[in-house]
């Protein structure tokens, strides 16, 4: 959104005067900061075509193109019509804001029929429940293959393997996000850039995987094929890696070898990302994210992934299913919570409507914002009791998942991921950096002052240590709808 937004800071170059007019604001049906029109008499200005109170004399092309132009749509409010005419036109401040009510249509359908976010906001909702879906149909792939995998290649070679693969894949995936997949043209963004990335991925990430010895390889296969369904996943093309995926778990168990199933589950993967990407490239306009910003976002994705691995309790691998079976319910509740967080587009301009902007920017635990954080929060705890308790119901049947404390673990993470990704979109990333710092070494530390037998106790105390140093800087954020709503919310 270009112009001042609810918060009374202005995201457009073009300097507005509003503020020297002492016009009285509210926010509008959009969640977009609005100034009362004065009724004093306006000079007829013959580059808009405006009479006497603003009132249009006639359609005035040149300045609906130039609105059109900068906007790339249509005037959806009073004020970011005028900031367009001040800045682009040269109108004086107060006639561009008695005028830019000619420019905007006030008997038209509600804006939200006119609006174009709604469909790519379905676009994208979906796009998250597919990716729910084949992240759980790759848990319990992984958990699947590590039976087989024990048996051929011996127990240290794939525990080896997940705690460098892992960490590798989770950074690489959100700084993938920041950078491209967040965006409506991403995938376009990402074709741009596809050869350079590639090679710097095989340079700085596969040959060095390979040239460990032992478990190197299989690592080295590990990432691409994580990584690669975060692309599939924004494509549409979730699904059908799902089921690549199961067909390899149904390769293993009939004793195929794992370097073969794994190679050719690599090869497949990286040839439907290079049909994914490329039959998406396109021109556009679009610039990808800030290579800084995607920077910290990856080191932030990398963080959390080390902070999974790095519990020693957890032998991730050795006992079949366990732990990554345990992670189901956490990865369901995070999901469901992240979806919930959606609703941030559309209830918080609602239930900004009419509220002055001073208002809208005071702190209240029951803004909006904050009330459906609690919700997130309170759906991803739910989620995560209830399905850990199915799971350790059928623990005899899932070989080693009957271990309360790595449910408890899990959840952490889950929540800490979730208080994480709103850091990172709310342009926090040196909280969350800071809080995630803090939860590695809280967790590194604790095999040396507690009791490191309970499985799953260090990743839960660093975890809880993380949430704890998260929540202030997030709450004072949340607290304050009218500077969430001028907040770019591409939640992570």
């Amino acid at each position: 959104m270009n112009g001042p937004t609810a918060d009374g800071h202005g995201q457009n170059n073009g300097k507005c005067s509003q503020d020297r007019l002492g016009l009285p604001a509210v926010v509008d049906v959009n969640g977009t900061a609005t100034r009362a029109v004065p009724d004093a008499k306006a000079v007829v200005d013959p580059r808009l075509g405006r009479g006497v109170n603003g009132t249009a004399t006639g359609a005035d092309p040149h300045a609906e193109a130039v609105v059109e132009a900068r906007l790339g749509r249509g005037a959806r409010d009073l004020l970011e019509a005028t900031v367009v005419l001040e800045a682009w036109i040269g109108t004086p401040a107060r006639l561009a804001l008695s005028s830019a009510r000619g420019l905007l249509n006030l008997n038209s359908p509600p804006l939200r029929a006119r609006s174009s976010i709604d469909a790519s906001d379905n676009r994208e909702r979906r796009s998250v429940v597919a990716e729910g879906i084949t992240l759980v149909l790759l848990i319990l792939s992984v958990a699947a293959w590590a039976a087989p995998i024990n048996r051929r290649l011996g127990p240290d070679v794939l525990p080896q393997a997940i705690r460098v693969a892992l960490p590798i894949a989770v950074a690489l995936q959100w700084g993938l996000r920041s950078r491209y997949l967040s965006r409506p043209d991403g995938l376009a963004s990402l074709a741009r850039d596809a050869v350079v990335l590639g090679t710097l991925g095989i340079l700085m990430v596969e040959l060095p995987l390979v040239l460990l010895p032992k478990w190197g390889l299989i690592a080295a296969m590990l990432v691409p094929v994580w990584v690669g369904g975060t692309v599939l996943t924004r494509r549409g093309w979730g699904l059908i890696y799902a089921v690549v995926l199961v067909l390899g778990t149904i390769a293993l168990d009939h004793h195929e070898s794992p370097y073969l199933v794994l190679g050719s589950l690599t090869a497949i993967t990286l040839i439907m990302c290079f049909a994914a990407v490329f039959t998406r490239r396109q021109r556009t306009d679009e610039l990808p994210g800030s290579m800084r910003r995607a920077l910290l976002a990856a080191l932030l994705g990398g963080c959390i992934g080390v902070l999974l691995v790095a519990d020693p309790s957890l032998a991730w691998g050795v006992h079949g299913v366990h732990p990554a079976i345990a992670l189901l319910p956490s990865v369901i509740g995070s999901f469901w919570g992240g979806y919930y967080l959606w609703n941030f587009y559309v209830a918080i301009p609602q239930k900004l409507r009419g509220v002055p902007l001073n208002d809208a920017s005071r702190a209240a635990l029951t803004d909006p914002a904050m009330s459906i954080f609690v919700g997130a929060v309170l759906r991803l705890l739910g989620a995560t009791i209830i399905l850990s308790a199915v799971v350790i119901a059928l623990g005899h049947w899932t070989r080693g998942t009957d271990a309360a404390s790595v449910f408890v673990a899990f959840g952490c993470v889950g929540l800490v991921t979730l208080l994480m990704g709103l850091l990172e979109s709310f342009a926090l990333q040196g909280a969350a950096l800071f809080a995630v710092s803090a939860a590695l070494a809280a967790e590194l530390g604790w095999r040396y002052l507690g009791d490191s037998h309970v499985a799953g106790a260090a990743l839960a105390i660093g975890a809880g240590v993380g949430v704890l140093l998260a929540l202030p800087p997030l709450v004072g954020r949340l607290a304050r709808s009218g500077r969430v709503l001028a907040t770019t919310l591409w939640i992570q």
